[in-house]
């Protein structure tokens, strides 16, 4: 049969060919990565507005698409919107239609996923694990949820004792406490660590803490400066577990405020310790008591499990990887196999993170870097440099694992498990606002009106410390609804009032303002006791003058 066509039908098969060819490119705009900004962007919005699933599947790229603002957070967005056919249509629209639906089938095939089947690669769940940033937390989070729900342990409150002066002196001797003896971490890891996962399993106030030697009564607040003393410790020379990012030394590029994780803390302790670890983050998804960690993006993809890239490398070392760069192309800048041997000197061996020299393969401390094999030797150095921490980012995933759905956190990206361990970074003034009530003063009082005014000037770090000072933690719940206290701001009725500074009560989350005259007396005031007035001690409890009687520690 041969088919016959009018003049009028090839035009048309013309402009339906390139339609056709239109619509491909614009449904194929984008990678992963862009999808996955766009993922994290409509998270956001259904956070932000309180969307339910059922709502997010029924509405309409318009209704969620982003604003000027969001664009110029997310670089990856903007591309994606930027993306447009002939008719002015984004590729973000089509990209939404496209990860609607599928999420719209996720609903309804997520439970019947075998997701212990993950580390296989053929399996669905692998599959899904490597899509996960492509899932709508709306689609996981009540699985999550129940999950959680179910596995919650039925253990009582205990009480921990530490002393703060034992950590102090040693300390001020400059001492490691590699065996976990003497820091606040150590003895919370002495006492804790031993104890049956099941009874930590909890969503309230795991323990009351006993500072020996201070007169505390504790009644929220020592709790939570225990668990920014870990925080703090790990993140020192205190203890063995984390090390400064190699950007934070050579001063350039990103994350140079992180921590990553020490591959020379191998000894049995230090593997306990690391366990230990991944219980605390593992309690403080569970109980909302977030820790202030600065991990690099590398940290949490290891313990998810998300593949590792250049980028992620880059992020902590950006030195190693420009020098990589640069050997790769080295025969741009003139350098022929004939005089390579005269300005390169290397053998397959490379440095670690804490300075030790590795061979990268068998005998490499004898086998040159040659012209034909750099490219093979940059690739080894970039492999190991990426994961030589991944024993110790799996000793944190078997501590993790005790208080977490383990399965499911294959479907959540390595910046989710970050958020729910660590809450959110920035102080947002008004969610702190939304989550304040007010107590013989009122909104709108001048000197409360001056607070508010305060903290939007205060740096991040300054807001940060006041959340210390009033509530002994350094960050906000994710929402107000999430919030296990509400921030009380109270009136002080001493006079003069500029004459006083802020009184704080961080057990209650509360604050005592003075009805200051100016803003400028306002924020020095302010300043001078949010970073001089850290000390929980004076409780005239008999808990807290029991808590004195303890003593001081003298012993090393």
């Amino acid at each position: 049969v041969k088919p016959t066509f009018t003049a009028e039908a090839v035009v048309k098969l013309a402009q339906f060919s390139e339609r056709l060819g239109e619509l491909r490119r614009l449904y194929g705009a984008g990678s992963l990565r862009h999808d996955a900004a766009l993922v994290r962007h409509v998270n956001a919005f259904c956070e932000h507005k309180d969307v339910n699933l059922d709502q997010l599947s029924r509405m309409s790229y318009e209704d969620v698409s982003p604003s000027a603002e969001d664009l110029v957070r997310s670089p990856l967005l903007k591309e994606l919107v930027e993306a447009t056919d002939s008719s002015g249509r984004s590729a973000a629209e089509a990209r939404f239609r496209i990860i609607q639906k599928l999420n719209s089938k996720l609903t309804a095939a997520l439970r019947f996923i075998d997701l212990s089947m993950m580390e296989r690669e053929w399996s669905v769940a692998r599959l899904l694990s490597d899509c996960r940033g492509l899932i709508f937390k709306a689609v996981k989070q009540p699985l999550w949820t129940t999950a959680m729900e179910s596995t919650n342990g039925s253990g009582s409150q205990f009480e921990l004792v530490l002393s703060r002066s034992r950590a102090a002196k040693n300390a001020r001797l400059g001492r490691v406490d590699r065996d976990a003896r003497w820091s606040v971490y150590g003895q919370a890891f002495r006492r804790i660590h031993p104890m049956q996962p099941a009874q930590l399993r909890r969503t309230d106030r795991l323990w009351t803490v006993t500072f020996a030697g201070e007169r505390s009564h504790d009644a929220g607040g020592p709790y939570r400066e225990s668990w920014s003393m870990f925080c703090a410790e790990l993140q020192s020379s205190l203890l063995p577990l984390l090390q400064r990012v190699p950007n934070h030394f050579h001063a350039v590029g990103q994350n140079r405020d992180k921590w990553l994780l020490n591959p020379a803390a191998t000894s049995s302790t230090n593997e306990e310790m690391f366990v230990f670890l991944g219980k605390l983050m593992g309690m403080a998804a569970r109980s909302k008591e977030y820790m202030a960690l600065d991990l690099p993006p590398l940290v949490w993809k290891l313990l998810v499990q998300q593949p590792l890239s250049r980028e992620d490398l880059e992020g902590v070392d950006q030195f190693v990887v420009q020098s990589m760069d640069r050997l790769r192309n080295i025969h741009q800048a003139g350098v022929t196999e004939d005089v390579f041997q005269d300005v390169i000197f290397e053998t397959f061996t490379t440095a670690s993170l804490d300075g030790r020299q590795v061979e990268l393969v068998p005998g490499g401390a004898d086998r040159a870097v040659t012209f034909a094999n750099r490219g093979e030797f940059a690739d080894r150095v970039e492999a190991f440099r990426l994961h030589e921490i991944t024993a110790q980012a799996a000793a944190i995933r078997r501590g993790l694992w005790t208080q977490l759905p383990y399965r499911l956190l294959s479907l959540f990206t390595w910046d989710e498990l970050e958020l729910m361990v660590c809450g959110k970074a920035e102080v947002d003034v008004d969610l702190f606002m939304s989550m304040t009530e007010y107590s013989g003063c009122s909104a709108t009082d001048s000197h409360v009106v001056m607070f508010w005014n305060a903290m939007r000037a205060f740096s991040n770090e300054e807001r940060s410390a006041f959340l210390k000072f009033t509530w002994g933690r350094s960050r906000l719940p994710l929402s107000a609804a999430a919030a296990s206290q509400r921030f009380k701001l109270q009136n002080f009725g001493r006079s003069p009032p500029d004459a006083y500074f802020p009184v704080a009560h961080t057990c209650f989350f509360s604050l005592e303002l003075p009805r200051y005259s100016t803003q400028e007396i306002m924020e020095e005031k302010m300043r001078y006791a949010i970073f001089n007035c850290q000390a929980i001690d004076g409780d005239d409890t008999s808990t807290g003058v029991a808590a004195a009687a303890l003593g001081w520690e003298n012993d090393d």
